[in-house]
């Protein structure tokens, strides 16, 4: 079991970031400052046990800037919809993935967030320079201190992130899924904390496949720690207690977080994310992430349990 101060010092880590970035986007009046993943980035690099992917900080920064760049350019330069546009972005996104050594998923939600929001401001990338960096530099600090273990870098091999087949069956589903979300309102079946947790439960040795109850659980009430939040204070009370919302949620998530034990960063995007949804979206929010998770889930059983019975067959 963790010491409190443990518990107290990770918890603060992913807080000040978080309410850093929702306090300047309301006090600056710029959403595209919310920079959900930073959640998520925040989870694996401060509250996980162990650094949650294969990276180290400086691919971290550079991935990230290098997807949301192309992202933005997507928006601003490839013709389509906004359902095509984010198929083309999750797969250009899952190429970099395999081609970087690293196993860094959150890379994904960095190039399709742009996309589904149709963000042309350039204070995206400017939070995202500036968040990544802060979230960084703590990491630095704490390892530093002695407070958290400096983890060697080793390139992750091509078996560990995609063989062609999976990258196939990875975009094909995930189209399915946007086009779904996108046609029918329900936008957040295809939130990119969402198509994050996909190609983490897809990738080979995926924990939080072995809990898929427990997972989708998790994804789900840490949605409604943020948007029911939001709604509750944000909304209904004052808009000008947005940060102090956030704050709220963020402890909500964190309870919630290590009472069930299961540190899957995509979470703490799903939690952040509430706060970038249109506020008649928020009642329906947590629903409508259970929806897309479920699915998520659902294919990547099915992808393990036919790939799985592949290889079995043929080592017979």
């Amino acid at each position: 079991m963790e010491k409190r101060s443990e518990i107290i010092l990770k918890s603060v880590t992913f807080l000040v970031p978080v309410i850093l970035m929702v306090g300047a986007a309301a006090a600056i009046g710029e959403q595209e400052i919310i920079f959900p993943e930073i959640g998520a980035i925040a989870t694996g690099l401060f509250l996980a046990p162990r650094l949650s992917w294969r990276v180290n900080c400086r691919r971290i920064f550079l991935l990230l800037l290098l997807c949301g760049v192309l992202g933005m350019g997507i928006v601003r330069f490839v013709p389509g919809d906004v359902a095509v546009q984010m198929s083309l972005g999750y797969l250009l996104a899952l190429l970099i993935l395999m081609l970087s050594g690293t196993t860094f998923a959150p890379m994904v939600s960095a190039l399709v967030l742009p996309i589904l929001l149709q963000t042309k401001s350039v204070w995206y990338l400017i939070s995202l320079v500036t968040f990544t960096a802060l979230l960084i530099g703590l990491r630095k600090m704490l390892e530093h201190a002695g407070l958290l273990q400096r983890e060697p870098f080793h390139p992750a091999a091509s078996s560990e992130t995609a063989s062609p087949a999976l990258t196939i069956f990875r975009a094909v589903f995930a189209s399915i899924m946007i086009a779904t979300a996108l046609s029918t309102g329900w936008t957040f079946m295809a939130a990119p904390p969402i198509l994050v947790l996909f190609t983490e439960l897809t990738s080979p040795g995926s924990r939080a496949l072995a809990h898929p109850g427990k997972a989708i659980l998790l994804m789900s009430l840490s949605a409604a720690a943020g948007a029911w939040v939001r709604e509750i204070v944000a909304v209904r009370i004052a808009l000008s207690l947005l940060p102090l919302s956030v704050a709220m949620s963020g402890l909500l998530f964190l309870f919630i977080l290590f009472r069930m034990r299961l540190f899957l960063p995509p979470a703490g995007a799903a939690m952040l994310l509430a706060y970038l949804a249109p506020e008649q979206a928020l009642v329906l929010y947590p629903l409508e992430i259970l929806a897309g998770v479920s699915a998520y889930f659902a294919a990547a059983l099915a992808y393990r349990a036919v790939t799985g019975g592949a290889r079995s067959a043929a080592s017979k």
